[in-house]
Protein backbone atom coordinates (compact mmCIF):
# COMPACT_ATOMS: atom_id res chain seq x y z
CA UNK A 1 0.00 0.00 0.00
CA UNK A 2 0.96 3.30 -0.63
CA UNK A 3 0.77 5.69 2.89
CA UNK A 4 0.02 9.17 1.70
CA UNK A 5 0.88 11.61 4.40
CA UNK A 6 -1.68 14.17 5.69
CA UNK A 7 0.72 17.58 5.39
CA UNK A 8 -0.18 20.96 7.19
CA UNK A 9 0.79 23.87 6.04
CA UNK A 10 0.42 28.01 6.70
CA UNK A 11 -1.68 29.06 3.26
CA UNK A 12 -0.65 32.50 3.63
CA UNK A 13 2.82 32.61 4.70
CA UNK A 14 6.09 32.54 3.35
CA UNK A 15 5.85 28.33 2.98
CA UNK A 16 2.99 29.39 0.38
CA UNK A 17 6.44 29.89 -1.72
CA UNK A 18 7.84 27.27 -3.49
CA UNK A 19 11.45 27.66 -3.23
CA UNK A 20 14.18 26.41 -5.80
CA UNK A 21 14.54 22.77 -6.54
CA UNK A 22 11.00 21.40 -4.41
CA UNK A 23 10.71 18.26 -7.33
CA UNK A 24 10.60 15.16 -6.11
CA UNK A 25 14.27 13.47 -7.31
CA UNK A 26 14.12 9.85 -8.00
CA UNK A 27 13.75 7.97 -5.17
CA UNK A 28 16.74 4.93 -5.11
CA UNK A 29 14.67 1.88 -3.74
CA UNK A 30 16.91 -1.38 -3.50
CA UNK A 31 14.04 -3.95 -2.18
CA UNK A 32 14.45 -7.52 -3.48
CA UNK A 33 11.05 -8.29 -3.31
CA UNK A 34 8.21 -5.42 -2.63
CA UNK A 35 5.51 -7.50 0.25
CA UNK A 36 4.25 -4.22 1.47
CA UNK A 37 4.39 -1.63 -0.52
CA UNK A 38 2.56 1.44 -0.01
CA UNK A 39 2.12 4.79 -2.22
CA UNK A 40 3.45 7.55 -0.40
CA UNK A 41 0.56 9.86 0.50
CA UNK A 42 0.50 11.69 3.66
CA UNK A 43 -1.44 14.27 5.48
CA UNK A 44 0.49 17.47 4.80
CA UNK A 45 -0.43 20.42 7.60
CA UNK A 46 0.51 23.82 6.51
CA UNK A 47 -0.06 27.10 8.78
CA UNK A 48 -1.96 30.27 7.87
CA UNK A 49 0.25 32.56 9.42
CA UNK A 50 4.05 33.41 9.15
CA UNK A 51 6.18 31.12 10.89
CA UNK A 52 8.13 32.71 14.47
CA UNK A 53 10.47 34.87 13.25
CA UNK A 54 9.87 34.74 9.60
CA UNK A 55 9.28 37.59 7.09
CA UNK A 56 6.37 37.65 4.86
CA UNK A 57 7.21 39.25 2.22
CA UNK A 58 9.70 37.80 -0.99
CA UNK A 59 12.87 39.35 -1.58
CA UNK A 60 15.65 39.12 -4.99
CA UNK A 61 17.61 36.12 -4.87
CA UNK A 62 20.22 35.94 -2.61
CA UNK A 63 19.73 38.87 -0.64
CA UNK A 64 19.63 37.31 2.79
CA UNK A 65 16.28 39.01 3.58
CA UNK A 66 13.49 36.98 2.34
CA UNK A 67 11.68 34.31 3.88
CA UNK A 68 12.22 31.31 6.46
CA UNK A 69 10.12 28.41 6.57
CA UNK A 70 10.52 25.85 8.80
CA UNK A 71 9.85 21.92 7.64
CA UNK A 72 9.37 18.97 10.16
CA UNK A 73 11.17 15.56 9.39
CA UNK A 74 9.67 12.67 9.08
CA UNK A 75 10.22 11.24 12.56
CA UNK A 76 13.06 9.03 13.16
CA UNK A 77 14.17 9.84 9.66
CA UNK A 78 16.62 12.27 9.91
CA UNK A 79 19.93 13.69 7.84
CA UNK A 80 23.60 13.75 9.23
CA UNK A 81 25.50 12.34 6.34
CA UNK A 82 26.54 14.93 3.30
CA UNK A 83 28.70 13.04 1.33
CA UNK A 84 26.02 11.89 -1.45
CA UNK A 85 28.23 9.11 -2.67
CA UNK A 86 27.69 6.25 0.62
CA UNK A 87 29.08 3.02 0.62
CA UNK A 88 28.09 0.26 2.93
CA UNK A 89 31.83 0.04 5.10
CA UNK A 90 34.42 2.91 5.74
CA UNK A 91 37.80 0.56 5.21
CA UNK A 92 36.05 -2.52 4.58
CA UNK A 93 35.44 -2.60 8.45
CA UNK A 94 32.05 -3.62 9.71
CA UNK A 95 32.12 -1.45 12.48
CA UNK A 96 31.68 1.44 11.09
CA UNK A 97 28.67 1.72 8.53
CA UNK A 98 27.55 4.35 6.31
CA UNK A 99 24.43 2.39 4.89
CA UNK A 100 21.70 4.07 7.71
CA UNK A 101 22.08 7.23 5.39
CA UNK A 102 21.17 5.59 2.45
CA UNK A 103 17.35 6.75 3.21
CA UNK A 104 14.84 9.54 0.84
CA UNK A 105 15.27 11.13 4.52
CA UNK A 106 19.46 11.72 3.97
CA UNK A 107 18.97 11.92 0.20
CA UNK A 108 15.97 14.07 -1.19
CA UNK A 109 15.34 15.74 2.10
CA UNK A 110 19.37 17.04 2.48
CA UNK A 111 21.90 16.07 0.06
CA UNK A 112 20.17 16.99 -3.29
CA UNK A 113 19.15 20.33 -1.53
CA UNK A 114 23.32 20.59 -1.89
CA UNK A 115 24.67 18.70 -4.57
CA UNK A 116 22.92 18.20 -7.71
CA UNK A 117 21.76 14.40 -9.44
CA UNK A 118 22.80 14.43 -12.98
CA UNK A 119 19.16 14.21 -13.78
CA UNK A 120 16.56 15.39 -11.73
CA UNK A 121 13.32 13.84 -12.02
CA UNK A 122 9.82 14.92 -10.65
CA UNK A 123 7.62 17.93 -10.83
CA UNK A 124 5.48 17.33 -8.02
CA UNK A 125 4.22 14.34 -8.12
CA UNK A 126 5.40 13.03 -11.54
CA UNK A 127 8.12 10.51 -12.03
CA UNK A 128 9.58 11.41 -15.63
CA UNK A 129 12.92 13.60 -15.35
CA UNK A 130 12.78 17.29 -15.38
CA UNK A 131 14.52 18.66 -18.39
CA UNK A 132 14.50 21.95 -16.63
CA UNK A 133 16.25 20.84 -13.42
CA UNK A 134 18.38 18.47 -14.61
CA UNK A 135 22.48 19.16 -15.34
CA UNK A 136 22.59 17.80 -18.49
CA UNK A 137 20.36 17.18 -21.60
CA UNK A 138 18.84 13.53 -22.20
CA UNK A 139 21.31 11.37 -23.15
CA UNK A 140 21.71 10.28 -26.73
CA UNK A 141 21.81 6.25 -27.45
CA UNK A 142 23.64 5.14 -30.94
CA UNK A 143 23.94 1.45 -30.70
CA UNK A 144 24.92 1.17 -27.13
CA UNK A 145 27.42 4.18 -26.95
CA UNK A 146 25.72 6.37 -24.58
CA UNK A 147 26.58 10.58 -25.08
CA UNK A 148 25.72 12.52 -21.73
CA UNK A 149 25.90 16.03 -22.87
CA UNK A 150 25.90 18.93 -19.44
CA UNK A 151 24.83 21.95 -19.38
CA UNK A 152 27.43 24.14 -19.68
CA UNK A 153 25.62 27.31 -17.11
CA UNK A 154 26.15 25.07 -14.04
CA UNK A 155 28.99 25.80 -11.46
CA UNK A 156 29.97 24.83 -7.98
CA UNK A 157 29.96 27.08 -5.71
CA UNK A 158 33.77 27.78 -6.29
CA UNK A 159 33.41 28.54 -9.43
CA UNK A 160 34.61 25.66 -11.13
CA UNK A 161 32.33 24.38 -13.83
CA UNK A 162 30.10 21.28 -13.31
CA UNK A 163 31.41 19.27 -16.10
CA UNK A 164 32.12 16.23 -17.72
CA UNK A 165 34.85 15.25 -15.34
CA UNK A 166 32.87 15.68 -12.37
CA UNK A 167 30.55 12.73 -14.00
CA UNK A 168 33.68 10.36 -14.44
CA UNK A 169 34.89 11.32 -10.49
CA UNK A 170 31.29 9.78 -9.09
CA UNK A 171 31.83 6.48 -12.16
CA UNK A 172 35.69 5.97 -11.42
CA UNK A 173 34.75 5.80 -7.28
CA UNK A 174 31.74 3.70 -7.86
CA UNK A 175 33.91 0.99 -10.00
CA UNK A 176 36.53 1.27 -7.56
CA UNK A 177 34.52 0.12 -4.55
CA UNK A 178 32.49 -2.30 -6.24
CA UNK A 179 30.20 -4.18 -3.79
CA UNK A 180 30.83 -1.70 -0.80
CA UNK A 181 28.71 0.89 -3.13
CA UNK A 182 25.18 0.50 -1.55
CA UNK A 183 24.28 1.31 -5.02
CA UNK A 184 26.45 -0.92 -6.84
CA UNK A 185 25.09 -3.79 -9.13
CA UNK A 186 26.84 -6.24 -11.52
CA UNK A 187 23.80 -6.31 -14.11
CA UNK A 188 23.41 -2.33 -13.59
CA UNK A 189 25.43 0.49 -12.89
CA UNK A 190 28.38 0.43 -13.17
CA UNK A 191 28.91 -3.33 -14.27
CA UNK A 192 27.02 -3.04 -17.31
CA UNK A 193 28.88 -0.24 -19.07
CA UNK A 194 32.31 0.39 -19.84
CA UNK A 195 34.74 3.13 -21.36
CA UNK A 196 33.39 5.87 -19.34
CA UNK A 197 35.52 9.14 -20.36
CA UNK A 198 35.55 12.75 -20.30
CA UNK A 199 35.17 13.10 -24.49
CA UNK A 200 35.08 16.97 -23.96
CA UNK A 201 34.47 19.44 -21.23
CA UNK A 202 30.51 19.27 -21.24
CA UNK A 203 30.35 15.64 -22.88
CA UNK A 204 30.47 12.58 -21.14
CA UNK A 205 30.48 8.64 -23.22
CA UNK A 206 30.10 5.41 -22.27
CA UNK A 207 29.17 1.97 -23.71
CA UNK A 208 26.69 -0.41 -22.51
CA UNK A 209 27.66 -3.58 -22.18
CA UNK A 210 24.51 -5.74 -21.80
CA UNK A 211 22.98 -7.23 -25.41
CA UNK A 212 19.78 -5.54 -24.94
CA UNK A 213 18.73 -2.86 -22.89
CA UNK A 214 15.91 -0.58 -22.57
CA UNK A 215 16.84 3.29 -23.25
CA UNK A 216 14.25 4.16 -20.96
CA UNK A 217 15.61 2.21 -18.09
CA UNK A 218 18.93 2.84 -18.15
CA UNK A 219 18.60 6.68 -18.71
CA UNK A 220 15.84 7.00 -15.49
CA UNK A 221 17.61 3.74 -13.41
CA UNK A 222 20.92 3.60 -13.74
CA UNK A 223 21.98 7.51 -15.21
CA UNK A 224 19.82 9.14 -11.87
CA UNK A 225 22.02 7.05 -9.96
CA UNK A 226 25.35 9.86 -10.47
CA UNK A 227 25.60 13.10 -8.48
CA UNK A 228 29.11 15.11 -9.86
CA UNK A 229 31.05 15.77 -7.57
CA UNK A 230 33.40 18.93 -7.62
CA UNK A 231 36.65 18.26 -8.02
CA UNK A 232 37.84 19.68 -4.91
CA UNK A 233 36.76 16.70 -3.43
CA UNK A 234 39.54 14.19 -4.95
CA UNK A 235 41.66 14.50 -2.17
CA UNK A 236 42.88 12.38 0.92
CA UNK A 237 44.81 13.78 4.10
CA UNK A 238 47.58 13.59 2.22
CA UNK A 239 46.15 16.25 -0.33
CA UNK A 240 44.90 16.16 -4.39
CA UNK A 241 44.55 12.79 -5.57
CA UNK A 242 43.74 11.70 -9.00
CA UNK A 243 40.55 9.41 -8.73
CA UNK A 244 38.88 11.61 -11.17
CA UNK A 245 41.36 9.91 -13.57
CA UNK A 246 42.39 6.88 -12.22
CA UNK A 247 40.34 4.19 -11.01
CA UNK A 248 42.49 2.72 -8.60
CA UNK A 249 43.49 6.18 -6.59
CA UNK A 250 39.71 5.95 -5.63
CA UNK A 251 40.21 3.94 -2.42
CA UNK A 252 41.80 6.23 -0.25
CA UNK A 253 39.38 9.59 -1.37
CA UNK A 254 36.87 7.16 -0.40
CA UNK A 255 37.63 6.74 2.87
CA UNK A 256 39.15 10.20 3.38
CA UNK A 257 35.26 11.37 2.56
CA UNK A 258 33.87 9.21 4.38
CA UNK A 259 35.57 9.90 7.47
CA UNK A 260 35.21 13.66 6.82
CA UNK A 261 31.37 13.12 6.07
CA UNK A 262 31.13 10.67 9.61
CA UNK A 263 32.57 13.65 11.93
CA UNK A 264 29.79 15.37 14.04
CA UNK A 265 27.55 17.62 12.04
CA UNK A 266 28.35 20.77 13.69
CA UNK A 267 31.50 20.58 11.51
CA UNK A 268 29.72 20.23 7.90
CA UNK A 269 28.93 24.02 7.54
CA UNK A 270 32.32 25.33 7.95
CA UNK A 271 34.06 22.27 6.21
CA UNK A 272 35.82 23.39 3.03
CA UNK A 273 34.73 20.54 1.41
CA UNK A 274 30.80 20.08 2.21
CA UNK A 275 30.44 23.97 1.62
CA UNK A 276 31.26 23.98 -2.18
CA UNK A 277 27.54 22.92 -3.82
CA UNK A 278 26.25 23.50 -6.76
CA UNK A 279 22.55 23.11 -5.70
CA UNK A 280 19.97 26.25 -4.38
CA UNK A 281 21.38 25.72 -0.97
CA UNK A 282 24.36 25.79 1.31
CA UNK A 283 24.48 24.70 5.46
CA UNK A 284 24.61 27.50 7.84
CA UNK A 285 24.45 25.25 10.74
CA UNK A 286 23.17 21.43 11.77
CA UNK A 287 22.98 19.05 15.21
CA UNK A 288 23.26 15.45 15.80
CA UNK A 289 19.67 15.18 16.17
CA UNK A 290 19.41 16.02 12.34
CA UNK A 291 18.28 19.72 13.11
CA UNK A 292 19.56 21.82 9.92
CA UNK A 293 19.13 25.30 8.79
CA UNK A 294 19.91 25.66 4.73
CA UNK A 295 20.01 29.23 3.45
CA UNK A 296 20.01 30.25 -0.30
CA UNK A 297 23.17 29.79 -2.24
CA UNK A 298 23.74 32.99 -4.22
CA UNK A 299 25.69 31.22 -6.81
CA UNK A 300 23.38 28.83 -7.86
CA UNK A 301 22.98 28.90 -11.44
CA UNK A 302 19.95 27.32 -12.59
CA UNK A 303 16.13 28.36 -12.75
CA UNK A 304 15.06 30.57 -9.54
CA UNK A 305 11.52 31.72 -8.90
CA UNK A 306 11.19 35.35 -8.42
CA UNK A 307 10.22 35.41 -5.09
CA UNK A 308 11.93 32.37 -3.03
CA UNK A 309 12.57 31.88 0.28
CA UNK A 310 15.77 32.25 1.37
CA UNK A 311 16.34 30.35 4.65
CA UNK A 312 14.86 26.63 5.26
CA UNK A 313 15.30 25.16 8.48
CA UNK A 314 14.45 21.38 8.98
CA UNK A 315 13.37 20.13 12.23
CA UNK A 316 13.78 16.71 13.74
CA UNK A 317 11.04 14.66 15.73
CA UNK A 318 11.25 11.46 17.27
CA UNK A 319 7.92 10.25 16.99
CA UNK A 320 4.55 12.01 15.12
CA UNK A 321 2.98 12.93 18.51
CA UNK A 322 6.28 14.58 19.47
CA UNK A 323 5.68 16.81 16.49
CA UNK A 324 1.84 16.76 16.62
CA UNK A 325 2.17 18.22 20.44
CA UNK A 326 3.90 21.16 18.30
CA UNK A 327 1.40 21.99 16.08
CA UNK A 328 -0.68 21.54 18.63
CA UNK A 329 0.67 24.10 20.65
CA UNK A 330 3.73 25.69 19.36
CA UNK A 331 4.78 27.69 22.55
CA UNK A 332 6.80 24.94 23.30
CA UNK A 333 8.88 24.67 20.41
CA UNK A 334 9.56 26.68 17.07
CA UNK A 335 6.90 26.93 15.15
CA UNK A 336 6.05 24.29 12.31
CA UNK A 337 5.32 25.86 8.69
CA UNK A 338 5.06 22.69 7.17
CA UNK A 339 4.63 19.33 8.76
CA UNK A 340 3.16 15.53 8.98
CA UNK A 341 -0.12 14.86 10.61
CA UNK A 342 -0.26 11.68 12.04
CA UNK A 343 -2.58 9.50 10.09
CA UNK A 344 -4.60 8.10 13.40
CA UNK A 345 -5.32 11.98 14.00
CA UNK A 346 -6.01 12.74 10.15
CA UNK A 347 -9.90 13.39 9.67
CA UNK A 348 -11.26 10.68 7.44
CA UNK A 349 -11.97 11.82 4.05
CA UNK A 350 -15.23 11.71 2.79
CA UNK A 351 -15.61 9.98 -0.66
CA UNK A 352 -14.61 11.43 -3.95
CA UNK A 353 -12.36 13.59 -1.64
CA UNK A 354 -8.32 13.21 -0.85
CA UNK A 355 -8.40 15.23 2.72
CA UNK A 356 -10.64 15.19 5.61
CA UNK A 357 -11.84 18.72 6.75
CA UNK A 358 -9.25 20.28 8.90
CA UNK A 359 -8.65 19.38 12.05
CA UNK A 360 -10.38 22.07 14.79
CA UNK A 361 -7.45 21.18 17.28
CA UNK A 362 -5.18 22.58 14.72
CA UNK A 363 -6.29 26.04 13.88
CA UNK A 364 -4.24 28.22 10.72
CA UNK A 365 -3.38 25.30 9.48
CA UNK A 366 -4.38 23.91 5.90
CA UNK A 367 -4.84 20.35 5.15
CA UNK A 368 -3.30 18.45 2.18
CA UNK A 369 -2.49 15.06 0.71
CA UNK A 370 1.02 14.51 -0.08
CA UNK A 371 1.91 12.49 -2.77
CA UNK A 372 5.09 10.79 -3.61
CA UNK A 373 5.68 8.64 -6.68
CA UNK A 374 7.28 6.07 -5.04
CA UNK A 375 6.42 2.39 -3.13
CA UNK A 376 7.06 1.08 0.43
CA UNK A 377 8.88 -2.20 0.21
CA UNK A 378 9.21 -4.94 2.87
CA UNK A 379 12.91 -7.00 2.19
CA UNK A 380 13.79 -10.16 2.91
CA UNK A 381 17.36 -10.84 3.57
CA UNK A 382 17.87 -13.41 0.56
CA UNK A 383 21.63 -13.48 1.97
CA UNK A 384 20.80 -14.56 5.75
CA UNK A 385 23.10 -17.09 7.17
CA UNK A 386 20.84 -18.18 10.22
CA UNK A 387 19.09 -20.81 8.29
CA UNK A 388 16.11 -18.50 6.66
CA UNK A 389 17.66 -17.34 3.63
CA UNK A 390 16.92 -20.60 1.95
CA UNK A 391 13.13 -20.30 2.85
CA UNK A 392 12.89 -16.59 1.57
CA UNK A 393 14.22 -18.26 -1.67
CA UNK A 394 10.97 -19.78 -2.12
CA UNK A 395 8.67 -18.14 -4.27
CA UNK A 396 5.61 -20.64 -2.66
CA UNK A 397 6.58 -19.09 1.17
CA UNK A 398 6.60 -15.70 -0.29
CA UNK A 399 3.25 -15.73 -1.92
CA UNK A 400 2.30 -17.11 0.94
CA UNK A 401 4.01 -14.22 3.22
CA UNK A 402 2.07 -12.12 1.12
CA UNK A 403 -1.42 -13.47 1.34
CA UNK A 404 -0.99 -11.81 4.92
CA UNK A 405 -0.89 -8.52 4.09
CA UNK A 406 -4.24 -6.73 4.72
CA UNK A 407 -3.12 -3.34 2.48
CA UNK A 408 -6.96 -2.22 1.75
CA UNK A 409 -7.53 -2.83 6.10
CA UNK A 410 -4.51 -0.98 7.16
CA UNK A 411 -5.38 1.71 4.75
CA UNK A 412 -8.78 1.94 5.90
CA UNK A 413 -7.71 1.45 9.51
CA UNK A 414 -5.04 3.25 11.01
CA UNK A 415 -4.28 5.61 7.46
CA UNK A 416 -8.13 6.58 8.33
CA UNK A 417 -8.11 6.76 4.19
CA UNK A 418 -4.94 8.18 3.49
CA UNK A 419 -3.14 5.58 1.21
CA UNK A 420 -3.35 3.41 -2.02
CA UNK A 421 -2.96 -0.31 -2.65
CA UNK A 422 0.23 -1.11 -4.19
CA UNK A 423 -0.55 -3.47 -6.95
CA UNK A 424 3.00 -3.80 -8.56
CA UNK A 425 6.70 -2.93 -8.38
CA UNK A 426 5.36 -0.05 -10.44
CA UNK A 427 3.79 2.86 -8.51
CA UNK A 428 -0.37 3.03 -9.16
CA UNK A 429 -0.89 6.24 -8.27
CA UNK A 430 -0.56 9.32 -9.03
CA UNK A 431 -1.42 8.23 -12.59
CA UNK A 432 2.03 6.89 -14.63
CA UNK A 433 2.41 5.85 -18.25
CA UNK A 434 4.55 3.24 -16.58
CA UNK A 435 2.30 1.05 -15.42
CA UNK A 436 0.99 -1.47 -17.56
CA UNK A 437 -2.50 -1.18 -18.36
CA UNK A 438 -3.61 -5.15 -18.25
CA UNK A 439 -1.66 -4.95 -14.65
CA UNK A 440 -3.88 -1.77 -13.58
CA UNK A 441 -6.93 -3.77 -15.09
CA UNK A 442 -5.94 -6.35 -12.72
CA UNK A 443 -5.85 -4.09 -9.61
CA UNK A 444 -4.46 -5.80 -6.43
CA UNK A 445 -3.87 -9.62 -6.93
CA UNK A 446 -2.70 -10.09 -3.16
CA UNK A 447 -5.47 -9.04 -0.77
CA UNK A 448 -5.53 -10.77 2.55
CA UNK A 449 -6.38 -14.33 2.14
CA UNK A 450 -5.04 -16.52 5.04
CA UNK A 451 -7.05 -19.78 3.44
CA UNK A 452 -4.41 -19.31 0.45
CA UNK A 453 -1.22 -19.15 2.40
CA UNK A 454 -2.48 -22.18 4.75
CA UNK A 455 -2.79 -23.76 1.13
CA UNK A 456 0.47 -22.85 0.15
CA UNK A 457 2.53 -23.99 2.99
CA UNK A 458 1.06 -27.39 3.87
CA UNK A 459 1.19 -27.96 -0.48
CA UNK A 460 4.82 -27.41 -0.33
CA UNK A 461 6.23 -29.84 2.71
CA UNK A 462 5.17 -27.48 5.71
CA UNK A 463 2.89 -28.99 8.69
CA UNK A 464 0.82 -25.71 9.60
CA UNK A 465 0.15 -25.21 13.06
CA UNK A 466 -2.03 -22.62 13.36
CA UNK A 467 -1.44 -20.04 16.90
CA UNK A 468 1.96 -22.74 16.85
CA UNK A 469 5.08 -22.94 14.94
CA UNK A 470 4.99 -24.26 10.98
CA UNK A 471 7.76 -27.30 10.72
CA UNK A 472 9.11 -28.38 7.81
CA UNK A 473 8.39 -32.11 7.96
CA UNK A 474 8.70 -32.80 3.97
CA UNK A 475 12.33 -31.79 2.99
CA UNK A 476 13.77 -32.22 -0.41
CA UNK A 477 13.44 -30.49 -3.91
CA UNK A 478 10.67 -32.16 -5.46
CA UNK A 479 7.52 -30.82 -6.30
CA UNK A 480 5.57 -30.53 -2.52
CA UNK A 481 9.24 -30.73 -0.68
CA UNK A 482 10.18 -27.67 1.14
CA UNK A 483 12.95 -26.33 -1.20
CA UNK A 484 16.45 -26.38 -1.70
CA UNK A 485 19.25 -26.40 1.50
CA UNK A 486 15.98 -26.36 3.80
CA UNK A 487 16.06 -29.09 6.52
CA UNK A 488 13.49 -31.07 8.09
CA UNK A 489 12.11 -29.47 11.42
CA UNK A 490 12.75 -26.01 10.00
CA UNK A 491 10.50 -23.81 11.93
CA UNK A 492 8.70 -20.84 10.40
CA UNK A 493 10.29 -18.67 12.93
CA UNK A 494 11.64 -15.14 12.02
CA UNK A 495 12.83 -12.04 13.45
CA UNK A 496 11.68 -8.03 11.82
CA UNK A 497 12.61 -4.89 12.44
CA UNK A 498 10.49 -1.70 11.59
CA UNK A 499 10.98 2.08 12.37
CA UNK A 500 9.56 3.03 15.41
CA UNK A 501 7.57 6.61 15.76
CA UNK A 502 5.22 6.42 12.62
CA UNK A 503 1.75 5.27 14.15
CA UNK A 504 0.28 3.65 11.18
CA UNK A 505 3.22 1.82 10.74
CA UNK A 506 3.66 -0.21 14.11
CA UNK A 507 -0.17 -1.02 13.95
CA UNK A 508 0.72 -1.97 10.28
CA UNK A 509 3.50 -4.75 11.64
CA UNK A 510 1.37 -5.78 14.39
CA UNK A 511 -1.81 -7.06 12.02
CA UNK A 512 1.16 -8.43 10.19
CA UNK A 513 2.14 -10.69 13.29
CA UNK A 514 -1.21 -11.54 14.36
CA UNK A 515 -2.15 -12.33 10.68
CA UNK A 516 1.21 -14.48 10.29
CA UNK A 517 0.18 -16.55 13.53
CA UNK A 518 -3.17 -17.69 12.40
CA UNK A 519 -0.88 -19.76 9.42
CA UNK A 520 1.45 -21.01 12.35
CA UNK A 521 4.20 -18.07 11.07
CA UNK A 522 5.98 -16.65 14.23
CA UNK A 523 7.39 -13.00 13.85
CA UNK A 524 9.44 -11.35 16.66
CA UNK A 525 8.91 -7.99 15.78
CA UNK A 526 11.26 -5.48 17.03
CA UNK A 527 10.72 -1.14 16.66
CA UNK A 528 14.14 0.79 16.15
CA UNK A 529 15.32 4.26 14.74
CA UNK A 530 14.85 4.53 10.95
CA UNK A 531 18.09 4.97 10.05
CA UNK A 532 19.31 1.59 11.91
CA UNK A 533 16.40 -0.03 10.27
CA UNK A 534 18.41 0.90 6.62
CA UNK A 535 21.37 0.83 8.42
CA UNK A 536 20.85 -3.22 9.17
CA UNK A 537 19.16 -3.57 6.01
CA UNK A 538 21.15 -1.63 3.28
CA UNK A 539 24.49 -2.89 4.68
CA UNK A 540 25.28 -5.87 1.71
CA UNK A 541 27.85 -7.28 4.27
CA UNK A 542 24.99 -7.95 7.27
CA UNK A 543 23.61 -11.34 6.82
CA UNK A 544 22.15 -11.89 9.98
CA UNK A 545 18.99 -9.57 10.15
CA UNK A 546 15.83 -11.59 8.28
CA UNK A 547 13.11 -8.89 7.69
CA UNK A 548 12.51 -5.45 7.43
CA UNK A 549 9.54 -3.21 7.20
Amino acid sequence: MRAVRAAMRRADGPSGRRGPGTGNPALRGRATLAVCAAAGLAALLAACGPASGAATGGSAPGTGNGSTVTYAEQPGGIPGYPFPFIGATLNNNAAVTMSQWDSIYNLNYFQYLMYRPLYWFGTGVEPYANKKLSLAYPPIFSGHKVTIRMKSNYKWSNGQPVDAQDVVFWMNMMKEQGPNDVDYSTTGLPGDVTNVKAASKYVVTMDITSPQFSQSWFANNELSEITPMPLAWDRTAAGPSNCATVVASCGAVFDYLSTQALKNPSTFATSPLWSIVDGPWKLQSMDSQGGATLVFNKDYSGPVAANHITKFIELPYTSEQAEYNVLQDPTGGQAIDVGYLPTVDAPVPPPGSSVGANASSLPGYSLDADYAWSINYFPYNFGNTTGQGAIFDQLYFREAFQSLVDQEGVIAGPLHGYGKPTIGPVGNYPVTKYLSPQLEAKGDQWTLNLSKAKTLLSSNGWSVVPNGTDTCTKPGIAVGDCGAKIPAGAKLSFSMIYPTGIDWMQSAVRELVSNASLVGIQISATAESFNQVTGTAFNPGNHSWQLAE
